[in-house]
């Protein structure tokens, strides 16, 4: 019998000692990738806004420009901005952007001709540079509601500040969600937006994240207007159902396109324990679809659409009188089949536990 060489056996040695480290570094992402949606889908109670505020004058007329009045988000945080300012004194216009930049830039040009006190918007900024400009050089001051890539002050496109959950930390968390649900294995269509800049920040986070789980792959990264949501797909998610295979796994910078793929995978007759969709916002669809089960939805990192309303008038109020935005980030929500009646849940849509009206009222000595 030949005895196996000393270097033969440094190399089997080698290759053992490496794959070792590999499965430990996968068992690990997965361990703390469980830990994450563990933490990320526990009750919000504490109060993480501000703790002092300039008092609140009545009298005021701002506008809400949203980007899409047919996107549920963009609708509740135009009504918690009219409730909040109704509380306050002040009168609201609504603006129905329409998911175009060129509704966008008419309907900013609209709120600058009705000569508001303040401006709330959750177009992309990027697209609103001139009209922007403009309102600020009359005194206009914007507040931003996703219209950005990150949350706070936003100087260099015109934003007192924008007011929306780290876009980075909701892409991290869609990725724990895949990476522990599956235990480290999964292929992955990434899909976004690249109108808005938070689609993007948000999805280049799933893929960064997800290539950090060596059983992962992200097999495409797929940027669609978000405006053609419904033409495109129905189309989109059939063919990597056909491309990629099953299971899948397929993440959404919004709700609202998932909206287009569901009804497609069930007319495609597919398993909906075969495909995966991790979704983003907390729609009412989305709640429904999570609770229902069997609708391919499973996850959706939900945002607390009244609090950003309410959010947005304080940080025009606080404009108003001079003084730095307050610096609140809401933390993201995860909601599952496990948590999907909790804060909110019962109503479709995600309510902190933190009496977040209240608290902002008598912060203003509104009531």
């Amino acid at each position: 019998m030949k005895r196996s060489s000393p270097v033969i056996h440094a190399l089997l040695l080698g290759s053992a000692l490496v794959c070792g480290t590999a499965l430990a570094r996968a068992d690990d992402i997965v361990a703390d990738a469980k830990a994450n949606v563990e933490r990320l889908g526990a009750t919000k109670t504490g109060w993480t806004g501000p703790t002092s505020a300039p008092k609140i004058e009545p009298g005021k007329h701002i506008a809400y420009l949203s980007a899409n009045e047919q996107n549920d988000g963009e609708r509740q945080w135009g009504q918690a901005l009219s409730e909040a300012a109704g509380k306050a004194g002040w009168k609201v216009t609504v603006i129905d952007g329409r998911g175009s930049p060129v509704s966008w830039l008419s309907g900013m040009n609209q709120a600058i001709s009705l000569k508001v006190d303040g401006i709330v918007t959750s177009a992309d900024a990027r697209s609103l540079a001139a009209p922007i400009k403009q309102a600020n050089e009359l005194g206009i001051p914007v507040v931003g509601i996703h219209a950005a890539g990150t949350a706070g002050p936003q100087p260099a496109l015109g934003l007192f500040t924008n007011i929306q959950q780290d876009p980075a930390s909701i892409g991290q968390a869609q990725a724990d969600w895949v990476i522990a649900h599956s235990g480290g294995k999964a292929n992955v269509v990434v899909t976004t937006s690249g109108e808005y800049a938070i689609a993007m920040v948000k999805a280049t986070a799933v893929k960064d994240r997800l290539e950090q789980c060596p059983g992962c792959k992200v097999v495409e990264f797929s940027n669609t207007p978000l405006v053609e949501a419904a033409q495109r797909q129905p189309q989109l998610v059939a063919t990597w159902v056909q491309k990629y295979g099953l299971p899948l796994y397929i993440t959404a910078i919004a709700d609202y396109t998932l909206d287009f793929q569901v009804p497609a995978l069930k007319a495609g007759g597919v398993d909906p324990s075969k495909v995966f969709l991790v979704g983003s916002d907390g729609t009412k669809s989305a709640y429904s679809r999570i609770r229902g089960g069997k609708e391919f939805q499973t996850v959706t990192v939900a945002e607390p659409n009244a609090y950003l309303g309410y959010q947005a008038v304080d940080e025009l109020n606080r404009a108003f009188h001079k003084q730095a935005p307050s610096g609140t980030v809401p933390p993201p929500y995860l909601v599952t089949a496990t948590n999907v009646d909790a804060q909110g849940g019962k109503d479709n849509t995600y309510v902190p536990d933190n009496d977040f009206a209240e608290r902002y009222l008598q912060l203003w000595g509104a009531k």
